[in-house]
């Protein structure tokens, strides 16, 4: 168990995975000084409509990218270890939280479950943008599933399902399931207007002096 400052927002941080934060409530402002002054993380949980979640991600920060004449800063974060949340304690303007750390279930070997899933990510990224996977896809394939889901848009509450779970082949195969259908759908969409596109050239391209028919 450990006491560690809160930052509830609306995003899922995913251990490894980049984010840009925008500091400008007073609090806030405090709590990040703190952290940059003693070298601490900070722990990033899911807050929105539906309440704050319980389990959450901390957050190392990699640089402080820039810091206004009023105190508000823009910070680069990356996710670092996967907590429960515990309790809420008082006593700073901010929140804390009592924490405990989340290990994984004892490893399995899931290296041919990563390779499909790396082959659908290409296959997402090819439809999405034609462009390549920007991420470590070489074995031993550790936290492949953070890597994937930090990166990929997903909605929030698949991003949190993907946090909470609690083994790499359990996320893998969700992330399978997940990437079938995103490459299945961008493909298709990519067809459709691939063909719109072709068909309006080939029919409505005509010689001079040709007639229609």
């Amino acid at each position: 168990m450990a006491d560690i400052p809160l930052f509830p927002l609306n995003i899922v941080l995913m251990p490894g995975a980049p984010q840009a934060l925008h500091i400008f409530e007073e609090r806030y402002k405090q709590m990040v000084n703190e952290c940059l002054e003693r070298g601490s993380e900070f722990g990033m949980v899911l807050s929105d409509e539906s309440g704050t979640r319980e389990v959450g991600c901390t957050a190392r920060i990699v640089e402080l990218v820039r810091r206004f004449e009023d105190g508000r800063m823009l910070i680069l974060v990356e996710g670092s270890r996967r907590f429960r949340l515990r309790s809420i304690l008082t006593g700073k303007p901010y929140y804390v939280g009592e924490v405990e750390y989340l290990e994984d279930e004892p490893e399995e070997d899931v290296s041919g479950l990563a390779e499909e899933c790396i082959a659908l990510l290409e296959r997402v990224v090819a439809a999405a943008t034609e462009g390549s996977v920007d991420i470590e896809v070489e074995p031993p394939y550790r936290n492949l599933s953070f890597a994937i889901a930090g990166r990929i848009d997903f909605d929030l509450e698949t991003r949190q399902e993907i946090l909470e779970l609690r083994s790499e082949r359990s996320r893998l195969e969700k992330l399978r399931e997940l990437l079938s259908e995103a490459a299945r759908k961008l493909e298709q969409e990519r067809k459709i207007r691939e063909k719109a596109e072709t068909n309006g050239y080939l029919r409505g391209r005509r010689t001079p002096g040709e007639e229609g028919g």
